[in-house]
């Protein structure tokens, strides 16, 4: 979508083996939702919170954001393409 409100639609029919990019992004989607699942228990953990130098923990926290924007994408990609 542009900053005008229009957009631009292309037809992938025939161009991308939709089933395939489906399986594709549900892996990608999956394998960051394990990456997510083990950085949240590290950033919930107590102990590690308290003994790790606060940067150490600031990157953590900018890295978990980074994971859940980029899941974000993954899932409305998933959800345009009709995946299941």
């Amino acid at each position: 979508m542009f900053g005008d409100g229009s957009e631009v639609v292309v037809a992938l029919e025939g161009v991308v083996d939709v089933k395939h990019e489906c399986r594709r992004l549900s892996e990608e989607f999956d394998r960051l939702e394990k990456q997510l699942g083990s950085l949240a228990a590290r950033l919930t953990n107590e102990s590690f919170v308290s003994r790790a130098p606060q940067d150490v923990v600031a990157k953590e926290r900018e890295k978990e954001k980074a994971w859940r924007d980029q899941r974000d994408v993954l899932a409305n990609k998933l959800k345009s393409l009709g995946c299941s």
